[in-house]
């Protein structure tokens, strides 16, 4: 399981969605500003590279 925070300046909503096909959550507490939950054998968001925070949760 992994997580991370994304800035996205498109992201202008505040709440969560879930993407089962990439089994991640999203959740917007501020706009612009994603905190994403990928589970096991999920994907991470494209956009979340070396700029953004990544922690793995479980090694």
């Amino acid at each position: 399981m992994r997580c991370g925070l994304l800035l996205n300046r498109g992201a202008l909503w505040i709440g969560a969605h879930w993407s089962p096909a990439n089994r991640r959550w999203c959740i917007n507490l501020l706009p612009c500003v994603t905190f994403w939950v990928a589970l096991w054998g999920g994907k991470e968001p494209e956009r979340a590279g070396k700029k953004t925070g990544r922690v793995d949760l479980v090694r």
